[in-house]
Order: C-alpha cells, then structure tokens, then sequence
C-alpha cells in the first residue's frame, strides 16, 4: 500500500501523464460538458477503427522501440486532432451539460482508453520487456490484455447510459 501511496508523494513522468490526462478531460467537461467528452471518445474508436490503414510503419523502419513509440503516439495524437476538428463542424455544440459525476467518470474512462491505446501502439516487447521504463502501476492498469480489454469496452458503455 506504501508504494502506491508514494506515487502521489513523487509521481513518476508516466503516472503524472495519466492523472494529467484524466484532469485535462475532466475540466474540458465541466466547461464544455460531458457530450463533448463522449465526442471525444468517439472520435477515440474511430482512430482505433481507421489506425491500422495508416502507413506509419513505413515511416518508423529502422528506428529504436523508443523512436518507434513516440513517433506513432505523435502521428495518433496528430490524427485524432485533426479528425476531431473536422468532426466538430458537424455536430452542433448546446450549452454545458451533465453533473460532475458523470462529467468524473466519462473523464476516466476517456483517459483510460487512450492511455490504453497509446500503450497498444508501442512495439512488440517494448512493454514486456519496459524498454519504456514505465511503471508497474500504469503497466497493470494500461498494458494487461485483460484490463485493456474493459477500457475499450467500458468507454462507450459510459457514452450510452451515463
């Protein structure tokens, strides 16, 4: 219990990313609302859906597991930009909507899906191996095949019924 409790006493570089994350969703929500967080998780499984067409391996040949990573994390995050700024000309944006709860939870499970997805696009071994040197903690939590599979679920089912 020690050791996670000194995670929030001197949090390392991948465990703050994670709670910067959720914090950046969760006021994004509480000024745009949580409608605009759904968005945004969709807008997360489209680039799931439309990732594996990019022809980003060409580009990442011969590059370290580091290089590689970084590279596609930014080319993902670049794409996703740039799909939902094309998608919110499409969808017309009422007032703030939502609570704070909901508003907590779509911002998590926001977080969590794309921590889980930034994490699927490292290359083969580089998790297994913590060629990354992340920590165990955001390794459980992002990384386990198992888990990965609730925060690709779960998502969406916050989308439909909160």
């Amino acid at each position: 219990m020690n050791q996670y409790l000194g995670l929030f006493k001197n949090p390392p570089w991948d465990f703050a990313l994670v709670l910067t994350l959720i914090a950046v969703a969760f006021f994004w929500g509480a000024s745009k609302g949580k409608r605009s967080i759904g968005f945004i998780i969709i807008n997360l499984y489209i680039m799931l859906a439309l990732w594996p067409f990019f022809p980003i391996d060409i580009l990442t040949a011969g590059r370290t597991p580091v290089e590689t990573w970084a590279f596609r994390a930014g080319a993902f995050l670049l794409i996703l930009i740039l799909l939902l700024l094309f998608m919110s000309r499409a969808f017309d944006w009422g007032g703030r909507d939502g609570v704070w709860w909901e508003v907590l939870i779509l911002s998590i499970l926001a977080g969590g899906f794309f921590i889980s997805i930034l994490m699927s696009l490292a290359p083969p071994g580089a998790i297994e191996k913590n060629i990354l040197f992340l920590n165990p903690l955001v390794l459980n939590l992002f990384a386990d095949a198992q888990i990965v599979r609730w925060w690709t679920i779960l998502p969406i089912l916050g989308v439909l019924f909160v």
